[in-house]
């Protein structure tokens, strides 16, 4: 028999009461995804990650006292390695931006599905990302993401392989996931992304993307 796969636990951060009942009742819908709490704004959002860190967090992009990208740079400043998918309203290029530059591992629109919607959260519990569901065109097209790259010199051309692990990364599959598709150990697929983020002068798999859909790499 196999294992009972063990449930992803997700904390929700949402300051509006309705929309926060309508994602549980989405989430709810998810066998494999479990609610492990829920916070009206990023303050409190930060204390209960601090007493036991989720799995991943669904965030709203825009809540008082501390909103999403205030949550992300507050856990970041505390080293938990907590990852965070915002959510947005608004299919908005700077915005997207915003949240790119801070670190969220997702970017979704509200109106998404619940099928989309819990997919992104598996990929990112694998330690993907899902930064293209939900974005317009104009959102991911070359260009797009130019001002948080500003300033930066040109980066270091890719050897083939490492281009493969780029747009194996940018379709939000984990290392694990990359080294079985290319039969390799998850140790070399992890010193490959790590030789992409020194050549592209990134510093994490989310900026190593933008930065490629930037330069029209992907």
């Amino acid at each position: 028999m196999n294992a009972p796969v063990t449930p992803i636990r997700v904390l929700l951060v949402e300051d509006q009461q309705l929309v926060r009942e309508g994602l549980k009742g989405l989430l709810a819908l998810c066998p494999d995804i479990h609610l492990a709490g829920e916070a009206e704004d990023g303050a409190q959002a930060l204390t209960m990650i601090q007493a036991d860190p989720p799995d991943v967090v669904l965030s709203d992009m825009r809540m008082p006292r501390l909103d999403g990208i205030g949550l992300i740079r507050a856990l970041a400043a505390r080293a938990l390695a907590v990852p965070v998918v915002l959510l947005t309203t608004f299919d908005d290029r700077e915005a997207f931006d915003e949240a790119a530059r801070a670190g969220a591992k997702g970017f979704l629109l509200k109106a998404i599905s619940v099928d989309t919607l819990a997919q992104a959260l598996r990929d990112v519990a694998q330690g993907g990302l899902a930064l293209r569901p939900g974005l317009t065109e104009r959102a991911t097209r070359p260009g797009a993401t130019e001002r948080a790259f500003e300033g930066l010199p040109d980066p270091e051309p890719l050897s083939p392989k490492e281009l493969q692990v780029l747009r194996l990364v940018a379709s939000g599959r984990s290392n694990t996931e990359i080294a079985t598709l290319l039969g390799n150990s998850e140790g070399v697929i992890k010193n490959h992304c790590s030789a992409i983020f020194a050549k592209m002068g990134v510093r994490d798999r989310t900026q190593a993307v933008l930065r490629a859909i930037d330069l029209g790499w992907i």
